[in-house]
């Protein structure tokens, strides 16, 4: 149960309005107008004064964004990222942190440092990062969510970057970018930036990298994380919007430098994380190709196969299942997408994951760790003044 919440404005709010009628699934509806969210946000930044006597009502103007943070047990770091978000060259956003539990409160620590209006939810008992960042997100009035974690660093012009892109781009709901990940070596993510490739690779993993997303506020507040899928909640996330008409994109600017070491979840969870995926991949064949044949594509699901295309483990690894193994459940996932072209012609996404498919397997033939080497390989896309970051390490 959420006990208190810090708010570091102390003007008088006046009750809200009352919010528009809109459809939850109306996606379009609420990329454009004054939808709910924006009401909300206009509502909360009408103030009120008494000047002799005199009741002066005054407007201030709405944030474009807030920034939402999930915190537990946040170390020294976690002063470093809060400095990055009062290094921003956009001002135009607040922040909303998620205290899950921690002893002493964030609050003292967030007010020394952040610079930013903030506001941080109080847990007293620790509940996760699902309920911290559906907390926080709940708690949102601006019309856009910009996703960030305790411990990680991003260079200044990231929040400028990405409410340009979706002032740009009017009809996408999620964005994500790419991130350096630094402290176990060094290297890029990058992801798929059109919205049908992003569908595509959704088979295979999270289309987009969760640290750098910032999304529509009304998107994810009709439809919050769900519990129940441990370390690969983003992944679930994605997959239930993809029923809901969402549109997804990747601007391929370094948005995020990932740390990953000490207390980061997806170092500490890496083994979990790989044993998780076998669920979510049936989870994710399930929700993109709800007539496969079960009987066909399971095999591959549980023996391996399909996190050799995943590129999860290679070919010579010993919990691979071996080539054959690989080739055949690559060809009865073929199967499945043609009959799903056929069966639904208007998912265009299917040809780009025909495509993805057979290159894949054409990688995998060729006994090459691909996606080791364009994690490196793809470092030439950083700018100087990201290097220059990397490099102080912290400093």
């Amino acid at each position: 149960m959420v006990q208190s919440a810090f708010n570091s404005e102390d003007n008088h709010v006046v009750p809200l309005l009352p919010e528009p009628t809109i459809h939850p699934t109306d996606l379009g509806a609420r990329r454009h107008g004054c939808n709910a969210t924006l009401a909300r946000n206009l509502a909360s930044r009408v103030h009120s004064s008494n000047v002799i006597g005199l009741q002066i009502r005054y407007f201030q103007p709405p944030m474009h964004a807030s920034v939402v943070i999930p915190c537990y047990r946040p170390d020294a770091n976690f002063e470093k990222m809060l400095g990055d978000l009062n290094a921003q060259t956009c001002q135009d956003f607040d922040v909303v942190l998620a205290d899950d539990g921690n002893t002493p409160p964030l609050a003292a620590r967030v007010k020394a440092t952040l610079k930013r209006p903030h506001r941080v939810i109080r847990f007293e008992q620790n509940r996760g990062i699902v309920a911290g960042l559906n907390a926080c997100i709940a708690d949102v009035r601006a019309p856009v969510v910009i996703r960030m974690d305790a411990d990680d660093r991003m260079p200044p012009d990231r929040i400028e970057r990405q409410l340009a892109y979706l002032d740009n781009h009017p009809e996408v709901d999620v964005v994500g970018a790419s991130m350096a990940v630094f402290g176990s070596g060094l290297r890029m993510w990058t992801k798929p930036t059109s919205h049908h490739d992003i569908c595509a690779s959704l088979l295979w993993a999270p289309g987009l990298n969760h640290p750098t997303v910032a999304a529509r506020t009304q998107v994810l507040q009709d439809h919050p994380y769900e519990e129940g899928h441990h370390l690969a909640e983003d992944y679930a996330l994605w997959l239930a919007l993809t029923q809901q008409g969402a549109t997804f994109a990747n601007d391929p600017f370094c948005a995020v430098y990932y740390r990953m070491e000490g207390q980061n979840t997806s170092q500490n969870g890496a083994q979990a994380r790989l044993e998780r995926y076998v669920s979510m991949h049936q989870h994710a064949i399930h929700m993109l190709l709800p007539h496969a044949d079960a009987a066909e594509l399971t095999p591959g699901l549980t023996n391996g196969a399909h996190q050799v295309l995943a590129g999860m483990c290679a070919l010579h690894d010993p919990k691979s299942p071996g080539l054959d193994k690989v080739k055949q459940h690559a060809d009865a996932l073929l199967h499945a997408l043609e009959a799903h072209g056929d069966r639904h012609p208007e998912d265009a996404w299917i040809q780009a994951a025909i495509h993805a498919t057979r290159t894949r397997l054409a990688r995998v033939e060729a006994n090459k760790r691909w996606h080791k080497l364009e994690g490196v390989r793809n470092l030439r896309l950083l700018r100087v003044s990201d290097w220059l970051a990397l490099l102080r390490r912290d400093r």
